[in-house]
């Protein structure tokens, strides 16, 4: 019998994005929103969802023609936003670009926000009203253009982000679970590190945010992304007192250095006091010397989930363990418009003290201390006697 081939690298992700994350039923739109140069992995969607007896229609931004436009009618001219979602109840995945997205640089910050921004006011309220179910799959960001920008191996960045896609969303979210009904109710987090960081925060009264798993639409959350894996703390405004410090790089493609390495921050009464780069830190202090009053305060913790990324730019807070510090603005506003300012800051192999007592240790979930039990179900705590032999 001769062997059975195993499935491409478009094809595996076609089935976890349908399957795992959209939950596509016979007879159901999905509408494949794509730029040319992902049209690889959007024909695998569009044959995937026929497979499934859905109904797919492929919208295709053809690069050539967007920076064509560009040149002969004006930036301004060219509509940035992207159609609108499918029928009532219908899915929505889009495929990032351009991948020749340096030659927007020239472009006036507001020209290239716009045409960055392809899904506006208008199509989120209507996506909303229909309840559709949409997902970025980040994998066409992988592109020689960006690589060579980053300076990275595009075929190893790509391989990656394929492989942590096709982690299992349910043991993602499961994660998470487990991982919040160990914080429990704690408030008060030393975060700590032997690169120097050490910095204590106060919890909010808001619960963890969970971005792994597929779109809920009737818990509001009508858009995700592929791979996922991130767990969301929020932070009590005016907590924030000690040091943090980097040792994972920070990514923007159209930031000029691309990467900033080695982000060190103070902290004094929840504000930002003092911050310095080893490297790349001018566009922070850029947008930072732009942004409004609200720009100094640490509103988050993030924890990564997902075993599959290590060195992926552009995601590195998603692998399993690794700790961010979001600064600036509220984490994934799903309205229009891009957050004011933001920057996320991450560390691997950090350690964590919830009310005392280990949380994180080395990025891994600590055992409960000894002699006590922590309840599943609504985060307290018991004593427990030993037993002598």
């Amino acid at each position: 019998m001769p062997r059975r081939r195993p499935p491409r690298a478009e094809d595996a992700l076609a089935r976890v994005v349908l399957d795992r994350y959209l939950a596509v039923r016979r007879g159901e739109a999905v509408t494949i929103e794509t730029w040319s140069h992902a049209l690889n992995w959007a024909r695998a969607l569009v044959v995937e969802t026929r497979r499934r007896g859905a109904r797919p229609a492929l919208v295709v931004e053809d690069e050539e023609a967007f920076f064509s436009s560009i040149e002969s009618v004006g930036a301004s001219s060219v509509p940035g936003g992207a159609g609108g979602p499918v029928g009532r109840g219908g899915a929505h995945i889009y495929l990032d670009g351009p991948e020749e997205f340096p030659r927007l640089l020239g472009l006036p910050p507001d020209d290239r926000e716009r045409l960055l921004a392809r899904h506006g006011r208008a199509w989120w309220r209507t996506a909303r009203r229909q309840r559709v179910r949409a997902v970025r799959v980040v994998v066409g960001d992988a592109t020689p253009t960006a690589a060579l920008r980053y300076g990275v191996d595009p075929g190893a960045w790509q391989a990656e982000l394929v492989r942590a896609s096709l982690v299992d969303p349910a043991r993602l979210a499961l994660s998470a679970a487990r991982i919040t009904r160990a914080l429990a109710r704690a408030r008060r987090l030393r975060i700590r590190h032997s690169n120097g960081t050490d910095l204590v925060v106060e919890r909010s009264d808001r619960a963890p945010i969970v971005d792994a798993g597929p779109p809920d639409p009737s818990a509001g959350r009508i858009w995700g992304r592929v791979p996922s894996g991130l767990l969301i703390v929020p932070l009590r405004a005016g907590t924030g007192e000690g040091s943090w410090e980097s040792n994972r790089p920070a990514y923007d493609r159209y930031a000029q250095p691309p990467v900033a390495i080695g982000a060190r921050f103070s902290f004094h009464a929840g504000r930002l006091k003092e911050f310095a780069f080893d490297r790349g830190g001018a566009p922070f202090a850029a947008a930072y010397a732009r942004a409004g009053p609200r720009r100094e305060r640490p509103i988050a913790l993030t924890v990564g989930l997902n075993p599959a990324v290590s060195h992926a730019p552009e995601l590195q807070e998603l692998g399993e363990g690794t700790l961010g510090l979001l600064l600036g603005d509220t984490p994934f506003r799903s309205d229009s418009g891009r957050p004011g300012f933001s920057f996320l800051a991450a560390l691997a192999g950090g350690n964590v003290e919830a009310d005392g007592r280990p949380w994180l240790a080395g990025g891994r979930l600590a055992p409960p201390a000894e002699g006590v039990r922590h309840s599943a179900g609504r985060g307290s705590t018991r004593r427990t006697g030993r037993r002598t032999p």
